[in-house]
């Protein structure tokens, strides 16, 4: 059985963190596995919105202890890790962050490099790396420009969880529904990515990442590369054909 399974419906990817014997917890095969699924997702060009979960009752509770304290895992696992939550960040499609449980250490840093976080109201959210004399890799870059210095100081020197209610107040989860509601307002999100037109989206997503990094003038002439895309593609001259259309009325 796969530890990180993808299953293909039509546009839509489905990624779940297949080790619920121990709340989906990475070991190495679980890395090789989820840079394996990542990559194969990126290859796919009809692709439009993918999904993360977890299988049983957690998104993942990051690092596999055990096999973190026998030295299986090693910084080159962390650094593929990474390396596959960085390629996840800079694909054109919107990831959806499914978090139906616990979601620690390294399972909230691929969260965090998903564009919506949905989360069950009975999640429990938090970085406790420090507990184990550890560092929460890019997490340490992302978390401040997400939700402010402080919070994220605070989540990340202490290491101690939040409830989905207070990630949602923080600004780091986007919806938090009840655990009965879950998969109907999950297949209502997907539908909202899949209404929008791809390129608009794809090239938003990319200046969004962008957005810190760049000076203003920098940033405005890739804006305006972008926008050009947006003119120049098919879906826009749709969607002007439809406002055509609409204003002109039905024909008698």
């Amino acid at each position: 059985m796969p530890s990180v399974r993808l299953d293909l419906d039509g546009p839509v990817a489905r990624i779940t963190l297949n080790r619920p014997e121990v709340l989906n917890a990475g070991d190495p095969a679980w890395v090789a596995e989820l840079t394996d699924v990542v990559a194969r997702v990126g290859a796919r060009r009809e692709l439009r919105v993918a999904v993360i979960t977890g299988a049983g009752r957690a998104f993942s509770t990051g690092v596999d202890l055990g096999s973190l304290a026998a030295g299986e895992m090693t910084l080159p696992h962390f650094v593929a890790w990474e390396d596959a939550m960085t390629a996840i960040e800079r694909m054109p499609i919107p990831f959806i962050a499914a978090i139906n449980g616990h979601c620690l250490g390294g399972g909230l840093q691929l969260a965090l490099v998903c564009d919506y976080r949905l989360a069950a109201a009975d999640a429990v959210i938090g970085l406790p790396a420090v507990k184990e004399c550890l560092i929460p890799s890019m997490a340490l870059y992302r978390l401040p420009r997400l939700i402010g210095a402080a919070r994220a100081r605070e989540m990340i020197l202490t290491g101690e969880p939040i409830s989905a209610d207070r990630a949602a107040e923080y600004g780091l989860i986007n919806q938090v529904v009840p655990a009965s509601e879950f998969p109907r307002a999950l297949d209502a999100c997907i539908g909202r990515f899949l209404a929008l037109p791809a390129t608009a989206v794809g090239v938003s997503k990319a200046l969004l990442a962008r957005a810190f990094d760049l000076s203003f003038d920098a940033f405005r002439r890739e804006m305006e590369t972008g926008f050009r895309l947006c003119l120049d593609s098919a879906e826009h001259r749709a969607a002007m054909d439809e406002i055509r259309r609409r204003r002109k009325g039905p024909t008698r």
